[in-house]
C-alpha cells in the first residue's frame, strides 16, 4: 500500500532525525511496514541523504533469510546436533534484523579471549567455575532479573540484548555461559531441569551451576531442593542443542502471549513447531 505525501514525509523525517533512538525506531517501524514503503523511500529522496541509507539498510534485512529458513538450514546441516548460537542469533533476527551473527559470535570470542589467560587446565574444575563467576558476575556484571515472571521482556531471552544488558533468565545466561566455557574448553553442558535451567560441570566428579545465581555451585540434592523435588536422571538430564532452543523459543511464546503480542507469539509457536519436527 502507497503512503500519502504526508505520511511518507514524516517517516523521512524521523529516519533523518538527530537522535538515534528516534531514527532506530523508525527503522524497525519500516522494516515491519515492508518493501513496498522501502521502494518509496529510496525512489523519492536522493542517494546522499541519511533516509535513503537507512532505507537501504532496511531492505539488506527483508532480503536476508528468514529466522524459519535459518532454523531450517540449521537444521538440515546438523549432524549430531543443531549450532545453539547460531540457533539463539536466529531467533533473535525475528525481532533484532539488524543482529549479524559474527557480530554476536566476536563479542562472545573477546569475552573469552579476556578470561583465558587466567584459566589454568590443570586446576580443581571448582576453582576453574569460581574465577569464571569472578569474570562474569563481579567483573562483567552480569546478572537474573529476580521478578521476570511478574515483568514479562522478550529481550531477557535475546542473546544479543542479554549480552548488550548483561541482564537476563535462567536459560539465557546459562546460554552464554555455556557459550563462553566451550570457547575455554571446558567440559560444560546444560541441564534440561524443570521450571530453572542450570549447567553441570561433567568431569569426574560433577557438580552443577546456576549461571543466574552468579554462577552458584550445587550438588544435585541443593538442586532437587531449588525446585522442591526429588532428583533423579530425569529432573537432571543433559540438554541438547536443540532441547536448548526450544525452550527458549517456548519462554519467548510465552512472554509474547503475555504480553499481548498475538504476531510475535504465533512466530515463535511456528519456530516451536518448526524445532520439533527435527
Amino acid at each position: 500500500m502507497a503512503l500519502q505525501a504526508r505520511a511518507l514525509e514524516i517517516i523521512i523525517d524521523l529516519l533523518e532525525d538527530s537522535d538515534p533512538l528516534i531514527a532506530d525506531k523508525m527503522r524497525r517501524k519500516v522494516y515491519e511496514m515492508g518493501s513496498g514503503v522501502v521502494d518509496q523511500i529510496l525512489s523519492t529522496v536522493a542517494g546522499d541523504r541519511a533516509a535513503h541509507r537507512e532505507a537501504s539498510r532496511v531492505l539488506r534485512w527483508l532480503n536476508a533469510p528468514s529466522p524459519a529458513t535459518t532454523l531450517q538450514s540449521l537444521l538440515d546441516e546438523s549432524v549430531e546436533d543443531i549450532d545453539l548460537e547460531a540457533g539463539l542469533i536466529a531467533l533473535a533476527n525475528s525481532v533484532y534484523p539488524e543482529i549479524e551473527r559474527h557480530h554476536v559470535s566476536e563479542s562472545i570470542d573477546r569475552l573469552a579471549e579476556e578470561i583465558l589467560p587466567g584459566i589454568v587446565p590443570s586446576d580443581h574444575p571448582v576453582r576453574i567455575v569460581r574465577l569464571l563467576n569472578t569474570f562474569m558476575y563481579d567483573q562483567l556484571n552480569f546478572r537474573g532479573k529476580t521478578d521476570y515472571d511478574k515483568d514479562p521482556d522478550a529481550d531477557l531471552s535475546f542473546i544479543n540484548r542479554v549480552l548488550d544488558r548483561r541482564l537476563g533468565i535462567p536459560i539465557s545466561l546459562s546460554s552464554i555461559y555455556l557459550l563462553l566455557a566451550w570457547r575455554l574448553d571446558l567440559p560444560i553442558v546444560g541441564v534440561d531441569m524443570p521450571m530453572h535451567f542450570i549447567l553441570r560441570y561433567d568431569d569426574e566428579h560433577p557438580f552443577y551451576i546456576d549461571p543466574f545465581n552468579n554462577g552458584r555451585i550445587l550438588t544435585a540434592n541443593e538442586c532437587g531442593d531449588m525446585i522442591g523435588k526429588p532428583v533423579d536422571e530425569h529432573i537432571l538430564a543433559v540438554a541438547s542443542n536443540l532441547q536448548i532452543l526450544i525452550r527458549t523459543t517456548g519462554n519467548l511464546f510465552m512472554t509474547y502471549t503475555a504480553l499481548g503480542d498475538e504476531a510475535r507469539a504465533e512466530s515463535m509457536k511456528s519456530y516451536i513447531d518448526l524445532l520439533q519436527g527435527a
